[in-house]
């Protein structure tokens, strides 16, 4: 009897050191798999992210080219052409390696002379080209890739343009008439380029996007094996369950806290994406029992307005998110450079009504990261031109920039509807729109507070309803 008791206590210890090893194993696996999960999706997410920073690069060179090609043909000055050459080779090198890497055996050493060519940044390529390969196939990526060849092709016919051109002007005058025409084949290729641009960066965005819930997820599932696997450790190693059950309910709590938030975050989101959804959906029953022309046409204008305001709320949520995940990046910027490129975005925001644009710029170079520049001036910039008061006059937003001791300035100044007074301390608060506000999202001035912070800057505003506003931006030098 005494052999039998003691044959089972130890087979009952052998029972619990292997449920330990299991349980080790077990964790040791999750973690394993918990590593690699992340690993990949940070080269996935790091792939994506140096599309679209490459994107940026791509419609710079695009849209320079274009206008050195416009000024080329109205002046006919060879450094206007040459400068052409120059802009218009970023995009084509884009297209080198996109054609490099779509060969049934993808040439390396090619698609990475291209993505330089492209001014990507060095240390992105080899992401880059991983990306490729290996997603090539798959539906997500797949449509990111045609949109790039869209626009490619696009590319390819505004170089031809620009040769045609050249071989005109070379040979002889041409005719007021014919150079009418060329401008506006330029501009009706560029307006489809930007096009194609934006669907880009938004398909990548996407797959960031889900790349990210999908992540989530995993990361979840794995956790909880982990936990469990570490819990069910702890009983069988520890007997202070006590402790143990303390440290999961802060556990909890935390996690209660972290939920709130994204709960408060996702039904922001979900309310302003819906919004502009339900109103489509109220003017589509409209149309379909409408039989007036002219009121049709008139839903058809609201139905517009609803689409371009939920395309800047998305466009807007990806510069958030965008923002997040990058740090400050300092290089040499040019002021002139970003001012202008804000202004081509928003000069036809109004449907073609005139607005007058200033520049006094003092400033024109400053060491600082160019993005976040280029966030603070085309929120800035974009509200004075979506807040215009169309009863003056004459409609015009104002940009200076100029310097004291130690910061630069930037000012951004309209003679639009104005802010009132009680609204302009909530502002930048993240989702804040006053009550009769229709045209915000609440976030463009939340993403300005933001790019200012991390810039180690400070950002005020003064307004009187009415009369006008100027946000005044202070960024130290160093």
């Amino acid at each position: 009897m005494k052999n039998v008791l003691n044959r089972t206590i130890t087979a009952l210890k052998l029972l619990k050191k292997k449920k330990a090893l299991v349980l080790l194993l077990l964790m040791a696996m999750a973690s394993a798999a918990i590593i690699m999960v992340n690993y990949y999706s940070i080269k996935i997410l790091s792939g994506a992210g140096a599309y679209i920073n490459g994107e940026s690069e791509y419609s710079k060179g695009q849209k320079d080219a274009s206008a050195h090609l416009i000024n080329y043909i109205s002046f006919e000055n060879e450094s206007d052409y040459a400068a052409f050459e120059k802009a218009i080779s970023i995009p084509k090198g884009d297209n080198r390696a996109q054609r490099a890497l779509s060969l049934n055996n993808s040439n390396y050493e090619l698609a990475k002379k291209g993505f330089l060519q492209g001014k990507n940044h060095p240390e992105d390529i080899d992401d880059m080209i991983w990306l490729f390969n290996r997603f090539r196939r798959l539906a997500m990526f797949e449509k990111a890739i045609t949109i790039w060849q869209d626009g490619d092709a696009m590319i390819s016919d505004l170089d031809r343009q620009g040769i045609a051109a050249h071989k005109k002007i070379i040979a002889g005058k041409i005719p007021a008439e014919e150079k009418r025409a060329m401008i506006l084949a330029i501009n009706s290729n560029s307006a489809g380029l930007t096009l194609k641009e934006q669907a880009f960066s938004a398909a990548l965005g996407d797959i960031s996007r889900k790349i990210n819930r999908y992540v989530f997820i995993v990361n979840v599932l794995i956790t909880l094996v982990i936990v469990f696997s570490s819990l069910s450790s702890a009983a069988i190693m520890i007997s202070n369950l006590a402790k143990s059950k303390k440290r999961i309910m802060e556990q909890n709590e935390n996690l209660q806290v972290i939920n709130a938030g994204l709960d408060k975050f996702v039904f922001n989101v979900t309310h302003d994406l819906r919004s502009p959804l339900a109103s489509l959906v109220g003017l589509i029953d409209l149309i379909d029992d409408e039989t007036d022309l002219g009121q049709i046409k008139e839903y058809i204008l609201m139905m517009k307005g609803s689409l371009e305001k939920q395309d800047r709320f998305i466009n807007e949520m990806l510069t958030f998110i965008k923002s997040k995940h990058m740090g400050v990046n300092k290089t040499e910027c040019s002021l002139i450079t970003i001012v202008d490129d804000v202004i081509s975005q928003n000069n036809y925001y109004n449907g073609g009504k005139e607005i007058m644009f200033y520049k006094e710029l003092e400033l024109t170079q400053i060491q600082s990261d160019a993005l976040k520049l280029q966030v603070i001036l085309n929120n800035l910039v974009s509200n004075s031109v979506k807040y215009s008061d169309w009863k003056k006059p004459e409609q015009w937003v104002k940009v200076k920039s100029y310097r004291s001791d130690t910061q630069m300035i930037i000012e951004v100044e309209d003679n639009g509807l104005g802010i009132r007074q009680k609204d302009q301390e909530r502002i930048f608060d993240k989702f804040y729109m006053s009550g009769d506000n229709k045209r915000s999202s609440g976030i463009g001035l939340y993403l300005v507070k933001d790019a200012v912070t991390q810039l180690n800057g400070k950002i005020e505003v003064r307004s009187e309803p009415g009369v006008s506003s100027r946000f005044k931006v202070s960024i130290p030098f160093s």
